[in-house]
């Protein structure tokens, strides 16, 4: 029996630079431990744009099988998380060797509200990285200081 029932691919000319997955039976919601899915939901995520990749539909199996598990996280590739209900240890750990970070979350979590997030945090790392460029030399300029005052009002 192959673990693999469907994999459909979104016909897409973009990069992604971030692809996160989510277990899911419904397409809508984080439902899933993570060796018991039927289906990984993949999305695509810009700051501004939210697009479904990849929907990979597995056959369930009851048990610890390393090939159901071997095709879970081969259809992971190229994302950077997975959010799940749970995982196992030895699960979560050979997913951070293959560059994937497993973040469980509560059963029934909206995927719509999981991509929300992630844009939301995205938007505010931009908005660090940008300050932090306002003044390029600022270290530069520090590095050249001579004495340390101290604020007598202290």
């Amino acid at each position: 029996m192959h673990p693999v029932n469907r994999n459909f691919r979104t016909v897409c000319t973009s990069d992604w630079s971030m692809r996160v997955a989510f277990a899911s039976s419904d397409y809508h919601h984080v439902d899933q431990h993570f060796g018991a899915t039927p289906r990984l939901v993949v999305y695509g995520v810009r700051e501004d744009q939210v697009t479904l990749l990849k929907v990979v539909d597995f056959t369930v199996v009851c048990g610890h099988q390393e090939q159901k598990l071997t095709s879970r996280i081969e259809a992971l590739e190229d994302c950077v998380s997975l959010y799940c209900v749970a995982i196992g240890d030895v699960v979560f750990r050979q997913l951070l060797q293959v560059g994937v970070r497993a973040v469980r979350v509560s059963q029934g979590t909206p995927i719509a509200q999981l991509l929300e997030q992630i844009q939301a945090c995205w938007a505010e790392n931009e908005q660090r990285s940008q300050r932090r460029q306002r003044e390029p030399d600022r270290f530069d300029r520090l590095l050249q200081e001579t004495h340390w005052e101290e604020d007598a009002s202290q």
